[in-house]
């Protein structure tokens, strides 16, 4: 790229700049990016103390290489039937065809009888869906296909319906709300 620089002035002038001709660039670069998840409500009545991890958010992504690091961003809205004190989600990760399993190093750190999540928020009242937000950088390990997925708890120690994307009630007027859950991953080169 031609620099100027006008002695006189001191104004520096470039010609146009395109990534298109880069080369040497071996790390940093986003290779792929997915996305899943849903715009449209689902509800599961969830034993006390229990997840419900049928909620079909997640996403799945084949990494060119091992060493790729995989960049997750969430966004979520949820609810319960009655308020309670924390609607926390979990990120859980499955490789190949293998099972489900939390991302030990992306939830909260292992600690008694806590809930080890990656966020929550307390909701205050069954009026509120609970926005949650979250992103978290991931080794892929393999070149096998890796589904990266949101887990929702029922911390109460009764039964409730959780409620994905709308309100417990969801009286059709204009002052109630629906939401949207996306999970996106972006694979960048490491």
């Amino acid at each position: 790229m031609p620099v100027t620089i006008n002695g006189t002035s001191g104004l520096v002038t470039a010609t146009t700049f395109s990534g298109s001709n880069l080369s040497g660039i071996d790390t940093g670069k986003i290779l792929q990016i997915k996305q899943g998840g849903r715009n449209d409500t689902a509800s599961q009545s969830t034993s006390a103390r229990s997840h419900w991890d049928g909620a079909n958010i997640q996403v799945s992504i084949t990494p060119a290489s091992a060493s790729s690091k995989i960049f997750i961003l969430a966004s979520t809205c949820y609810t319960t039937s009655n308020q309670v004190n924390n609607n926390p989600v979990v990120l859980q990760k499955k490789t190949g065809s293998g099972s489900f399993a939390n991302i030990t190093a992306a939830n909260g750190a292992d600690d008694g009888n806590r809930l080890e999540v990656i966020t929550s928020i307390y909701q205050q009242s069954t009026y509120h869906i609970s926005p949650q937000n979250f992103h978290y950088l991931d080794t892929a390990g393999s070149t096998d296909e890796l589904t990266y997925r949101v887990i929702y708890y029922n911390v109460s120690s009764n039964t409730r319906t959780i409620y994905i994307n709308r309100f417990h009630s969801d009286t059709n007027d204009t002052s109630t709300v629906r939401g949207s859950s996306w999970i996106q991953v972006m694979e960048v080169a490491a």
